[in-house]
Order: C-alpha cells, then sequence, then structure tokens
C-alpha cells in the first residue's frame, strides 16, 4: 500500500517486450496508469477510471524502457496497482486506439517476468523511491502499521504481505522496535501462524515475547514460549543444563518445565548449587 504520508516516486521498468502475433514493439505505442487499485479495476463499465490515475506515456526502444512518475503523497490509503497497455493507432481513423495487449499488476513488484493480456510477456519491475531523510520514519510508520493490523485481527498472509512491504524500505526494517513490539504482541495473544510468519520474515525474537506467549497459559502458547525462548538463547547457553538455568533466571516456569518434560535428564545436569536453581520456578 502506497500510504505512509511523504513525497513518493516510482520507477517503472520494462524489459525484453514480446507482444503477442510476433508483432515488434516499435509496430506499437505504450501507456502506463498508476493509481489506486479500484480505479484501475474498477471504473465506468469496468473500464480504468482515468480521471483517478496518473498517466504516462512509454518511450519503448529494443524492447525496453524505463521511467520515474511523480506521485506526490499517494492518497488514498489503499492498495495501488500500475496498468500498462501496448496500442496502435489505425490509419483509417488516427484518434482511435486499437489495444494490442496490456497487464495489470499490483505495487510495488520485484523484477519478474508477467503475463500480458491475450498474450505475449514482459519483464516488469516498479519501485517505489522516497527521500533518503525520510527512511527513518517509514521504517516506524511501516513497522507501527504491522503492529495495527495484527491487533486489528488481520489474516496470516496479510500479515506476511505487511511484512514483505516494509522489507522494500531496507532488510533491517523488521528488527525496528515497532516490529519486535508486534512480534510480542502476537505471543501475548498466542497467534502462532502470526508469530511464525514474522520470524520468518525477519522479525527478531526476544525473551520477553517467550514471557508473553507462556503467560497466555494454553498448552499452545506454552509450546509457542519455548520455542521463542530457545530461537533468543543465545549460544553458547542453548545446550544442557545451561538452557534450563536460563529459562528459570528469565521467569518462564512453564517452559522450563516442558523443558525437562522433553529432557529429565537436564535435572540432572544441573550443578552442585542446582537446588537452588530449581527453587527459582
Amino acid at each position: 500500500n502506497l500510504h505512509l504520508g511523504v513525497q513518493e516516486r516510482l520507477r517503472i521498468t520494462l524489459r525484453d517486450v514480446q507482444l503477442p502475433g510476433g508483432h515488434g514493439v516499435q509496430e506499437f505505442r505504450c501507456k502506463a496508469y498508476v493509481g489506486p487499485l479500484s480505479a484501475v479495476t474498477e471504473g465506468p463499465e469496468g473500464r480504468p477510471d482515468k480521471g483517478r490515475l496518473r498517466e504516462v506515456r512509454l518511450e519503448v526502444s529494443a524492447g525496453s524502457t524505463c521511467v520515474e512518475i511523480d506521485l506526490g503523497v499517494p492518497t488514498p490509503q489503499e492498495p495501488w496497482a500500475l496498468r500498462v497497455k501496448f496500442y496502435n493507432r489505425p490509419v483509417a481513423s488516427l484518434f482511435a486506439q486499437e489495444k494490442v495487449a496490456e497487464v495489470v499488476e499490483v505495487i510495488p513488484r520485484p523484477a519478474a517476468r508477467v503475463s500480458l493480456v491475450p498474450a505475449g510477456s514482459i519483464n516488469l519491475e516498479v519501485l517505489r523511491i522516497v527521500p533518503r531523510l525520510a527512511h527513518a520514519a517509514l521504517k516506524e510508520a511501516a513497522c507501527a502499521v504491522l503492529g495495527r493490523a495484527i491487533e486489528l485481527g488481520v489474516e496470516p498472509d496479510d500479515v506476511e504481505d505487511l511484512c514483505a512491504g516494509a522489507r522494500e524500505l531496507g532488510p533491517d526494517t523488521l528488527l525496528e522496535p515497532a516490529a519486535v513490539e508486534a512480534l510480542e504482541r502476537a505471543a501475548g495473544a498466542a497467534k502462532v501462524e502470526i508469530v511464525q510468519r514474522l520470524l520468518k520474515a525477519g522479525v527478531r525474537p526476544t525473551m520477553a515475547a517467550a514471557r508473553a506467549a507462556e503467560s497466555a497459559g494454553s498448552p499452545e502458547a506454552i509450546e509457542l514460549a519455548r520455542d521463542l525462548f530457545k530461537q533468543a538463547v543465545p549460544s553458547p547457553g542453548s545446550e544442557g543444563a545451561l538452557i534450563l538455568t536460563r529459562a528459570l533466571d528469565e521467569h518462564l516456569p512453564l517452559v522450563a518445565e516442558r523443558l525437562l518434560d522433553e529432557n529429565p535428564a537436564l535435572l540432572d545436569e544441573l550443578p552442585v548449587a542446582g537446588g537452588a536453581t530449581a527453587q527459582k520456578a
């Protein structure tokens, strides 16, 4: 979604354009329309609502082109899309456009081969360009949106999409404190699949997340707490009795109990002062 409240540009790159019927791209013209997804796909009579879209002509040379479009501050706060249209103007009617092929894609999108309708294909890449000075604020805002979405009960697939959008701002975006807080809230609500998606996307596991999951109390939540704890324990300290001691030090008695259930021999590995350690639970 393009809605983080700063001036933005889009860089649209087309490569290796293959049009239907074996026609060369030099025989046709190309335009791009950018705007809210609803304007691209749900305009009057099923056509794009051009009054809500930004239009730019693409000069394709040797099957490739690259252009940047000023967006200003994108509104409204909804998914945006790009429509690329290849067309020609019949000699008999120079004011008419005869569409040859097109594609509609939600943006931004990484470089990939996409199919044209009714036939053909192109390599398409659409990147967001924002002022460098705005990156820190954008990262914080993206992670705050992620946390808010989890509070509102979105589906795991939506969380995965939000994480992908946040990573567009840099691979370290999901290390922001707001992303870690989102993980901890999800853990406290025992949203196991969402926690798994966040971890897979690169959010850092923490002991606070493990404690939040344990506090939920259900067997599923305790399993989640154990998994978070194990991922958050640095090495050395993740093997043998050390991991049991660490669980007790982190005030995770139910996790410690689960670790003992899985490996009763851990109790025998405790040092001579292990009795004091056991009393912590």
